[in-house]
């Protein structure tokens, strides 16, 4: 699962309201910054969450978490990835978690499918537990909308057991990225997420105003913890959301041209031109003239890889228009199922598994 070498940042401010343990209400001011770094073929992403009560008292969480990927045949992948977090209150309580996982992904254009399993420790304060954890689910992408499911059976100290079930949805259009998620929990019952209650869901919503400036909203309920002894509840959250490394001004594409004949090697017959221009806020249009093809399809690190297919437009030129923000990327181009290509005019590099990408530049 390639990806673009880029470093994202957010520093979300604003409020929040809190009724946990199906008693308790509370509300706060709480400052969220979030990290990210992705590279070549890993991420790594940073989070933590600093809440001030307005009836006394603080409290503080953060994550860090990595994976590392590597392609082991064609369509598939490994993932290896490690997790640590923990938490702080005021009044001293303490809770901490580290988990190693690794997983298998399978590839597909329409999204993949995954299995994996993991191990670790995990601290409520009191006395460290050890949990083992599975994994399965599947993704499915299609425009600017993804679908993902996941099943986690859960071990812990070989007396409690679950397996928690969710479903997450996401859309992006222009400047506005909304989400939903509902969840299910079958097992113990000490691990329901209230008296009786064994589901939960959330919503939100994140509008970019400028190329740095959001509103993002969310609320729903979340499930009791039992790793680390948090409570099942319900929230509602307003923030002002501060980012960089990302871009929704409109800017002009720039197409590194070769400098010989020989960096452009790699582009096939049928491949006879390429263009990629700005058409909207956050918006590249890519069009690739190929006469006589029946399918025409790109994919690069801004797809994740997926191949997504263009529409056929008029004179043999073929186009999609996709959300990629300003940044440096990898791609190719295949028709009617071939060998995937570099575009005409686009620099000819090595990507990390020894194969040959066109060098997308866009400003």
């Amino acid at each position: 699962m390639a990806h673009s070498q880029s470093v994202e940042s957010s520093l979300d401010i604003g409020g929040l309201a809190l009724r946990y343990a199906d008693s308790l209400n509370a509300t706060a001011a709480a400052i969220t910054p979030r990290l990210v770094a992705d590279w070549g073929s890993g991420i790594a992403e940073a989070s933590g969450t600093f809440s001030q009560f307005t009836s006394r008292g603080w409290g503080a969480q953060g994550a860090l978490s990595a994976s590392l990927f590597t392609r082991v045949a064609k369509g598939f992948l490994t993932e290896l990835g490690g997790f640590a977090g923990g938490s702080a209150r005021q009044d001293g309580t303490r809770t901490g978690e580290m988990l190693a996982n690794g997983r298998l992904h399978l590839m597909h254009s329409a999204g993949e499918a995954f299995i994996g399993a993991g191990a670790g420790r995990t601290w409520d304060g009191t006395v460290w537990r050890r949990v083992i954890l599975g994994e399965a689910g599947g993704s499915v992408t299609y425009a600017n909308s993804e679908a993902v499911l996941t099943l986690s059976p859960i071990l812990i100290n070989d007396s409690i057991s679950y397996t928690d079930t969710q479903l997450s949805l996401s859309l992006t259009k222009d400047r506005l990225e909304l989400g939903a998620l509902i969840g299910a929990r079958f097992g113990d019952r000490v691990t329901s997420t209230a008296t009786n209650a064994r589901s939960w869901g959330s919503l939100s919503a994140v509008a970019w105003m400028t190329p740095r400036v959001a509103i993002a909203a969310s609320g729903g309920s979340y499930p009791i913890d039992p790793t680390q002894g948090f409570p099942g509840g319900r929230f509602v959250s307003l923030s002002l959301r501060f980012a960089t490394g990302r871009d929704h001004l409109s800017h002009p594409v720039s197409v590194p041209q070769p400098s010989s004949e020989t960096e452009a090697a790699g582009t096939g017959a049928g491949v006879s031109g390429f263009v990629a221009e700005r058409t909207g806020p956050g918006i590249v249009t890519l069009r690739v003239n190929s006469v006589g093809a029946q399918v025409v399809e790109v994919s690069g690190d801004f797809t994740n890889w997926v191949p997504v297919r263009l529409e056929r437009s008029l004179n043999g030129w073929w186009s999609t228009a996709l959300p990629i923000s300003p940044g440096k990327y990898q791609m190719n181009v295949r028709v009617d199922g071939g060998k995937w290509v570099v575009p005409p005019g686009l620099l000819s590099i090595a990507d990390e598994f020894g194969g040959t990408v066109g060098l997308l530049v866009v400003e």
